[in-house]
């Protein structure tokens, strides 16, 4: 009968059925509801959806695990009906979903289709207050794998999963709310979604954002950030939200948003980072870096088929945007800043390099009196090359490398020093001792044939106090050879 447009014909019958108590009256029932919800869904009655909706809340003895076809379309009714006529500018929208989430969340849905429908119908309204209660509801446990496959429209535009635009949704309704304790709480759930899809653009810069949330101070959110900053620096988004930090100092945040902008990244992420080049830079009346930054939004929103931001809209009709000519050039060391940025509380030291590895460029080096340390540099060094460097020691005890650079060897060190002295190699070893006044070091084979040591020669040599494998205990040993 419903099939047959008989919906009410068929509502009469089934409320006499379950006035009976005859069996599968509710699942009868529930059917006749689902066809009334759906000509609610198509028809925009929402009163009338919503008293449909609390009618099928009355039947219970349906399950979702038993009944899930029933619920399965009742999900999809729903969500279309968000989907359609719910907008997110909308005055009424906030009650509306308001209403609709107290008719569903006393449901516990599983993983489906419908259900995740219903997620990406509600979140597309950003600023409703109950988006943190309505995604707790819902239940990231419930996504599927497919809502983790990014997928393109007809026109070719990329849209992002549903799943990273739930969690980008459940971050700005916790920035909203400012409640550190859900933050923290979410925080272990959005560090392990970077971790497991590092495809997805965004989690990241929001997992800074809600970091930053929780500390009050410039120096406090610094603390937060850096340690996370320093493992991503080479994404755009954590110098976008480190020049959030810097909104009182113009040198350090432009110097941020200069390095988002030599991130390795898609053109068409940078647009925020670009406006607000901009802005700073026509703040200051240089209207020729100013422009070079607008040409590169307008190049790229217009290549993508995006309609141009506001503020772009208003500086390409201004007078001077036809009268300068654009500069790219980069008014400041913007490296040099951002390095000392990311380096402020660290540890700091004067290492040697003792061994290369020209394949990795890995290296080993010893940084003070029995430390050593295997890094990767992204830089070629040779053996006793002597490096100032900035590092940090992790919660598992290792040595992570922030910022390194040559530097004149310095003669007060304890663990590395130049000494002279005569050569003593035998022709039936591969290793050779230098003598010096101060005693004997050793030449490692390695060594011997780089500089092509014969016996009896008078040269300098740097030793370092470097652990030997072999004999498992620190000792000096040459590192470089000078005649």
């Amino acid at each position: 009968m419903c099939r047959a447009g008989q919906v009410q014909e068929a509502y009469e019958l089934a409320k006499v059925d379950l006035e009976q108590g005859l069996p599968w009256a509710q699942r009868e029932m529930g059917w006749v509801l689902y066809y009334q919800i759906k000509v609610d869904a198509d028809t925009a009655n929402y009163q009338s959806l919503l008293s449909h909706l609390e009618e099928l809340k009355s039947l219970d003895q349906l399950t979702f695990s038993e009944d899930k076809m029933i619920f399965e379309n009742v999900l999809f009714k729903v969500a279309m009906y968000v989907k359609t006529n719910v907008s997110s500018s909308g005055i009424d929208s906030p009650v509306k979903l308001s209403a609709l989430f107290s008719k569903l969340k006393s449901y516990n849905f599983s993983s489906s289709k419908g259900y995740s429908f219903l997620m990406q119908s509600f979140i597309k309204c950003d600023g409703w207050q109950e988006m943190a209660d309505f995604l707790d509801w819902w239940n990231f446990d419930n996504l599927t794998q497919d809502d983790y496959e990014p997928y393109k429209t007809d026109n070719g535009r990329a849209i992002m999963s549903v799943a990273e635009r739930a969690y980008i949704a459940k971050s700005k309704a916790l920035l909203r709310l400012n409640d550190n304790e859900r933050i923290r709480e979410f925080l272990p759930k959005l560090d392990n979604l970077m971790n497991n899809h590092p495809e997805m653009t965004y989690p990241g810069y929001f997992y800074g954002k809600l970091l930053l949330s929780l500390g009050s101070t410039i120096e406090e959110e610094l603390r937060v950030i850096l340690p996370f900053a320093r493992r991503k620096a080479t994404e755009f988004w954590v110098w976008q939200l480190l020049s959030d930090v810097f909104v009182d100092d113009y040198e350090k945040q432009l110097a941020c948003l200069l390095r988002a902008t030599h991130c390795r990244t898609q053109e068409n992420f940078l647009g925020k980072v670009r406006i607000k080049l901009a802005a700073a830079y026509i703040q200051r009346e240089q209207f020729g870096l100013a422009k070079f930054q607008i040409d590169k939004v307008t190049q790229c929103y217009l290549a993508q088929g995006f309609n141009l931001p506001f503020e772009v809209n208003c500086w390409i009709r201004e007078p001077w945007i036809s009268t300068v000519v654009s500069n790219g050039h980069d008014p400041i060391d913007y490296l040099s800043i951002t390095d000392d940025i990311l380096c402020k509380g660290t540890e700091e030291a004067v290492a040697v390099v003792t061994q290369t590895d020209t394949n990795s460029n890995k290296v080993i080096l010893i940084y003070g009196k029995e430390k050593r340390m295997i890094q990767k540099l992204p830089f070629k060094v040779g053996s006793g090359v002597v490096l100032k460097i900035n590092y940090t020691i992790e919660p598992n005890g290792k040595t992570h490398i922030i910022r390194a650079g040559q530097t004149p060897f310095p003669r007060d060190l304890d663990f590395a020093k130049v000494v002279e002295g005569r050569t003593i190699k035998r022709t039936d070893r591969e290793f050779a001792f230098l003598r010096t006044t101060s005693g004997d070091f050793y030449i490692a084979p390695n060594i011997v044939r780089k500089y092509d040591i014969q016996n009896g020669e008078i040269v300098k040599s740097l030793v370092v106090y470097d652990y030997n494998r072999n004999r498992e205990t620190w000792d000096w040993t040459c590192v470089s050879i000078k005649r």
